[in-house]
């Protein structure tokens, strides 16, 4: 049968994909009236992001109280600006790091008296894990539908004499659609591979960087060193001499 072996591989698929892409977790913190926090992420440059934060309205009955504001401010850790937010209730931000490094997003409370404590969530995701596959499974499935329409026929066919599935999706079968799932899960494996690759190669770089940076250095302590030698040898060498013309002078040598 082939729906059952599809669905195998479709299973087989999810579960690799599962075991290679890194999980994106949302934070949910608190933070007082006049106070910031500050959260950050390491990513890599070219590196899609998005973050999306809302505060949680402590009674759902109710609009959320006027001391219940947030400034949020997106920086660089070369201190470029990416996204900012004043006075907001939620928001979200999305851009393409152009440079690699430490991205801090701070949360700053509204000042209010008396003092208030608001509850944040915070949801932040980088790589693979920022890109909308819903959309791409959703595009998969209408292109998969366009793409077969001119084998309806045959489909029913099919099914009349007994060779093919009775369930259609505008007139095709089931079979058809789930290739477009399973080019999806194919698509999402390929980019967590490329993106273990990227990261696997940045980690090349950084460790090149360090070596560089210890032999720059144990160059520099070497020089050094052979510096501090010449020194001390020649300060012992003007000490030798300065007491030798001493001792001389005195008629003692």
């Amino acid at each position: 049968m082939i729906i059952p072996r599809l669905n195998l591989y479709l299973l087989v698929i999810t579960t690799v994909t599962g075991l290679l892409s890194s999980p994106s977790k949302s934070l949910r913190f608190e933070l007082e009236s006049g106070h910031t926090k500050c959260i950050a992420e390491d990513i890599k440059s070219n590196s899609m992001t998005v973050g999306k934060y809302s505060i949680v309205n402590p009674h759902d009955s109710q609009p959320l109280p006027e001391s219940h504001k947030l400034t949020v401010r997106v920086t660089s850790s070369y201190g470029n600006s990416y996204h900012y937010s004043e006075r907001v209730e939620s928001g979200q931000f999305a851009f393409t790091a152009a440079e690699a490094g430490d991205y801090m997003a701070c949360f700053w409370a509204v000042d209010h008296k008396p003092n208030a404590t608001l509850t944040v969530d915070f949801d932040w995701k980088t790589g693979v894990a920022a890109k909308d596959w819903s959309k791409v499974a959703k595009k998969g499935s209408v292109d998969a539908c366009n793409y077969e329409g001119d084998k309806d026929v045959e489909f029913k066919a099919n099914n009349a004499v007994g060779l093919g599935p009775s369930l259609f999706c505008n007139g095709l079968s089931t079979g058809a659609l789930a290739f477009p799932v399973m080019e999806m899960e194919l698509k999402k494996l390929y980019d967590t591979v490329i993106s273990i690759q990227e990261e696997m190669n940045y980690l090349r770089e950084r460790e090149d960087e360090m070596q560089d940076l210890n032999t720059s250095t144990n160059v520099k302590m070497a020089w050094l060193s052979f510096l501090s030698i010449s020194v001390c040898l020649s300060v012992a060498g003007l000490q030798v001499w300065h007491l030798k013309t001493f001792f001389q002078k005195k008629k003692l040598i």
